[in-house]
C-alpha cells in the first residue's frame, strides 16, 4: 500500500519534531500506532550518526503503514530536531513526551481515538509499558525489552560479557582472563551504580564522558512490573533468541502481571535490532554487528507475528473517496 509522510510538531513540555505516515487510502477514523525508540541518541528513524543507523523505526513505520495504519515517530527530547537537553532528560520526561504523542494521534481527524496503540523497542518497550498503564490504549507492542527493568537488563548484559570473556579463545581471551576482567565487571558496575544513586545531579561525568544520571536513577528506582499490573489493553511482546541486551526468557512472566490479554514470541536467529542474526554477538563483535544490522530488513518472522496480531486487534473502514495529496 502506498503512503505519504509529513513532518509534524508534537507539543510536550518541549517541542518534539516527528514524522506522520499515512496510507494513500481513505479511512474513516483509522487506527494509529506511536513508535517509541530505544536508549541513546537515536532519532525518529533509528539513526545515531552516519556510521550507526539502525533504520529500524523508519522500516517499522513503512511496514505498519503498508498494512493501513497511521504511524507516528519522533526525535526524542534533545535529539536531532527536537528541543530539550538530552543529558538532563529523565525517564519520566520521556514518558511525558510519549503521552503527548498518544494525545497528538488521538486528536488527529484521521484517527479513531479508540484505536491508538504504542510500539516500543528496547527502552521504548519500557516507556510503552509506563504509557499503557496511564493512557487508554487499544494495544501495546513491546519489542526487545519487555517485562524487565533497566537495572535487570544491564545485569543480563554484564553476565553475558563475563561469560564471553571465559569463552574467548586465543591470546586475547587468555590476556583478559589473566587480568581478571570477568571478575571486575560486576564490581565496577556496582561502584558506578552506587555513585549515580547517591548523587542528586541531573548530569554527571565519568572519565571524559557525560552521563544522564537523572535518567538512570529514575530507571533504577522504578519497578516496571507494578506498571505491567495496571495495563488492561492487549499486549504483544517479541524478543529475539539471539538478543544479548534484553533477556528473551523474561517474556515468560508477562502473563503473571498484566490484567488483559497478552501474547509473547521468541524469534529464532533475531538480535536486539530486530534483524536476522546467523550467530549470537559477543562482547567483541556486538558493536560491529549492530552497525551491520542497519543494512538488513526487519526479521520476516517478526513481521508475520506482528501482522497477524494487528489483524485481530483493529478494523478498518475504507472509503471510495480519492485522497488529495
Amino acid at each position: 500500500m502506498e503512503f505519504r509522510e509529513k513532518d509534524v510538531l508534537i507539543q510536550s513540555k518541549v517541542a518534539l519534531k516527528g514524522t506522520l505516515s499515512l496510507p494513500n487510502v481513505r479511512v474513516e477514523k483509522g487506527p494509529a500506532i506511536l513508535i517509541l525508540g530505544g536508549t541513546g541518541k537515536l532519532d525518529r528513524n533509528g539513526k545515531v550518526n552516519e556510521k550507526l543507523d539502525l533504520k529500524l523505526y523508519r522500516q517499522l513505520a513503512e511496514f505498519l503503514t503498508s498494512l493501513g495504519f497511521i504511524s507516528l515517530r519522533y526525535d526524542k527530547r534533545g535529539v536531532a530536531e527536537s528541543e530539550g537537553d538530552y543529558y538532563k532528560t529523565g525517564l519520566w520526561d520521556l514518558v511525558d513526551d510519549a503521552r503527548a504523542g498518544v494525545q497528538f494521534l488521538k486528536n488527529l481527524p484521521e484517527v479513531n481515538p479508540d484505536q491508538v496503540m504504542v510500539l516500543g523497542h528496547s527502552e521504548g518497550s519500557m516507556i510503552g509499558t509506563l504509557v499503557a498503564a496511564r493512557e487508554e490504549l487499544a494495544g501495546a507492542i513491546l519489542l526487545s525489552g519487555a517485562v524487565a527493568n533497566l537495572s535487570e537488563a544491564l545485569k543480563y548484559q554484564r553476565d553475558i560479557a563475563s561469560q564471553d570473556v571465559m569463552k574467548l579463545k586465543g591470546f586475547q581471551g587468555f590476556l583478559l582472563r589473566m587480568l581478571g576482567v570477568q571478575n571486575k565487571i560486576e564490581k565496577q558496575a556496582k561502584k558506578f551504580t552506587d555513585k549515580v544513586l547517591s548523587s542528586n545531579k541531573e548530569v554527571m561525568k565519568v572519565g571524559f564522558s557525560k552521563i544522564n544520571a537523572k535518567w538512570m536513577r529514575e530507571h533504577f528506582q522504578h519497578n516496571i512490573r507494578e506498571d505491567l499490573a495496571k495495563v488492561t489493553c492487549p499486549i504483544l511482546a517479541i524478543t529475539g533468541a539471539r538478543d544479548i541486551q534484553a533477556n528473551p526468557n523474561d517474556l515468560e512472566d508477562l502473563s503473571k502481571y498484566v490484567q488483559g490479554e497478552s501474547e509473547y514470541y521468541i524469534v529464532e536467529n533475531m538480535g536486539h535490532s530486530c534483524k536476522f542474526q546467523e550467530k549470537t554477538s559477543n562482547i567483541l563483535s556486538v558493536k560491529k554487528d549492530i552497525i551491520s544490522d542497519g543494512n538488513l530488513p526487519i526479521h520476516p518472522e517478526l513481521l508475520v507475528v506482528l501482522e497477524k496480531w494487528l489483524e485481530k486487534q483493529c478494523t478498518f473502514n475504507y472509503s471510495d473517496e480519492p485522497i488529495i495529496i
